[in-house]
């Protein structure tokens, strides 16, 4: 029984870095697309995103079947409860990929009203906590996940920075508000995925840890 418990395990963990490495490469073409003003590019996230829901319903399912049948306790119990929330949480940062990839097509053709500095360098930033934030639920590395939840600071800044920005822009450039807003919504959207990304990190600490750090708890 044990054994068996500890291969479910096995497979949800490969599952999930699975889901994770689609969900990175969903906002990467996301916000290509933006940037190439690439319609091509968009609409292959749209594709992924589909392999993207069925692959969190899977996993969702495996969870479920392995609460139900084996009944795993104290550090299985954890890692089952955090793989759950994990799932969730990564099919939502797909969904802002496809948000972005929306606003992408939206805006095909339009020369944008500043230079897209902050937004992509938004999005490096994100990436790379998506990134590190599956090497340390890899290798339940709760020093890793703490420097990734750190790191949403930098993303919080740049939002406020983009805002900022492009609500001056729009005083001079009145007829360029549904662009503004456009890309304000595209920074919100990284905001989002940037939050999405510290709760990756929360959950890989209380894996490891037993110990809840949302909220400033822990």
């Amino acid at each position: 029984m044990k054994e068996k418990l500890a291969q479910s395990m096995e497979n949800i963990k490969k599952d999930l870095i699975f889901l994770a490495h689609e969900v990175e490469d969903s906002i990467f073409k996301a916000l290509k697309a933006l940037e190439k003003q690439d319609k091509k590019l968009a609409q292959e996230v749209f594709e992924l995103n589909k392999k993207i829901d069925m692959q969190e319903v899977k996993i969702e399912d495996q969870i479920l079947s392995l609460l139900v049948l084996q009944q795993p306790v104290a550090v299985d119990l954890r890692f089952i409860v955090g793989a759950l929330k994990m799932n969730n949480d990564l099919e939502r940062i797909g969904d802002h990929a496809v948000n972005i990839a929306n606003i992408a097509i939206k805006l095909l053709g339009e020369s944008y009203i500043k230079p897209l500095k902050d937004i992509p360098q938004m999005g490096k930033i994100a990436r790379n906590m998506l990134h590190d934030a599956v090497h340390a639920f890899i290798n339940q590395n709760a020093e890793l996940a703490r420097e990734v939840c750190a790191r949403d600071d930098e993303v919080d800044e740049l939002y406020v920075r983009v805002r900022r920005d492009v609500m001056e822009i729009l005083k001079k450039k009145k007829d360029k508000y549904d662009q503004g807003f456009d890309l304000i919504s595209v920074a919100r959207e990284l905001e989002r995925v940037a939050d999405l990304t510290t709760n990756l990190g929360e959950e890989v600490v209380f894996m490891r840890e037993a110990t809840i750090i949302r909220h400033g708890l822990g």
